[in-house]
């Protein structure tokens, strides 16, 4: 999976973890994989892949508002010579490069040619943040039912800028995005939770300026993680605001935005710097809960990018990567100020409506009553565990639960969490 990181034994590994270093991929998609001169069709070279997205784009303007050629030219590195990564996993992060690169470009180009489309303000945001299976995205999307509310959807996220105006009806965003879906099922077929026109993460969008946890997600990166821990993102999120403000032009609806990213944790300056009338949620849950479902997603969907995916490999990552997101948000939570409403999992699913009372007050908006009804609605049939619930060890990921608690110790006593069973 990373050249120079030997793999787990084989009896070091659970049977579970044995499936997920051994994946068993449709026919095409396994030949697919081993197809000869990806390195050549696919290159991960920063300068080819500017050169590609401006003949892609018939655009030349990357703009200097956010990092670009620092963090392209680290991150492609990094994926090209240590990432052990198939032809499809090369294909995959060579088109994610390319298309954020490419949506860089057209926004630069609107903004030369149309530039009174900045000056309408991004204004009171809703922003989520919180470890996955603390309740994000049930919130994100139970939120969303406000028609007041503007949110992203998968194809929007994918594609933040429309390919050429004017635009089409239907927008050609919308079929990309469920291509994209299709071949995300058919080649991890239990990734069932994305849907198109569902709520979606801005990570796509951050990406644009390389203040993304997007890269993060597709393999643990050495000689990129270093640049992007230790940089200050407030020019990326500044660039998603310019981003937003973009997107509320090309498609209004709503009047404040709804935004959502575990990324968030470790990213509370630039946050509040960049959105300094916004609202800000965070929520809570036992993190062993958020370690072992994202050590298995990862796992999982590894087999888009790799051969034998690592599931111990990914376990340490998925622990650092908490541990760095929880310790962040409680170093800046202390410096916060009483725009932060704190959700702790238990009070979300015992009484959904409560919180979403709370959020609201602290917003200073009424929540109406047609609102109301229409989350009161669509809540009961959203529940979670309605597609099942999966429940893994810690032993899949080589990781020990009684070390887990002892690392987070900190989050649970600062944010008064508690321990749930494993």
């Amino acid at each position: 999976m990373l050249k120079g990181i030997p793999r787990p034994r084989r009896a070091d590994l659970t049977e579970r973890a044995l499936a997920f270093q051994n994946p068993r991929l449709p026919i095409p998609l396994r030949v697919a994989a081993r197809l000869p001169f990806a390195r050549m069709w696919w290159p991960l070279d920063a300068s080819a892949l500017k050169a590609k997205a401006r003949r892609r784009t018939r655009l030349t303007d990357f703009g200097e508002l956010a990092p670009l050629d620092v963090p392209l030219e680290l991150l492609c590195r990094t994926l090209d010579e240590d990432a052990e990564l198939h032809a499809l996993g090369r294909l995959s992060t060579h088109y994610a490069l390319l298309v954020a690169l490419s949506n860089r470009l057209r926004l630069e180009d609107l903004a030369r040619r149309r530039p009174q489309v900045f000056e309408r303000p991004v204004t009171g945001p809703i922003v989520i943040a919180g470890l996955p299976r603390s309740g994000t995205t049930f919130l994100h999307r139970l939120l969303a039912r406000d028609p007041g509310l503007r949110s992203i959807p998968f194809w929007e996220a994918l594609n933040p800028m429309p390919f050429a105006e004017p635009i089409q009806a239907p927008d050609p965003r919308i079929k990309a995005g469920a291509r994209v879906l299709k071949f995300i099922r058919w080649n991890a077929p239990e990734a069932q939770d994305r849907q198109n026109e569902a709520p979606e993460e801005e990570v796509m969008p951050l990406a644009m300026g390389f203040s993304s946890m997007f890269f993060e997600t597709i393999s643990p990166l050495p000689g990129y993680l270093p640049w992007y821990v230790t940089t200050d993102h407030t020019a990326g999120y500044v660039y998603l605001r310019r981003a937003l403000q973009a997107m509320q032009w090309i498609r209004p609806a709503g009047e404040r935005w709804l935004l959502k990213s575990p990324q968030h944790l470790e990213q509370f300056g630039p946050l509040t710097a960049a959105f300094p009338d916004g609202t800000f949620v965070q929520t809570h849950r036992d993190p062993i809960r958020s370690v072992l479902s994202l050590s298995a997603t990862m796992s999982y969907a590894s087999r888009q990018n790799y051969h034998h995916p690592d599931p111990h490999l990914i376990g340490r990552h998925v622990t650092d990567l908490t541990e760095r997101l929880l310790r962040a948000s409680v170093r800046d939570r202390a410096r916060a100020d009483r725009r932060f409403v704190d959700v702790h999992f238990a009070q979300l699913n015992a009484d959904p409506m409560a919180t979403v009372r709370r959020i609201y007050a602290a917003t200073g908006t009424e929540l109406t009553e047609e609102t109301e009804r229409l989350m009161t609605v669509w809540y009961p049939r959203h529940r979670r565990g309605r597609h099942g619930v999966h429940s893994y060890d810690a032993a899949d990921f080589g990781l020990s639960v009684p070390a887990l608690r002892e690392r987070f110790a900190f989050y649970y006593d600062h944010f008064g969490v508690p321990r749930e069973g494993h």
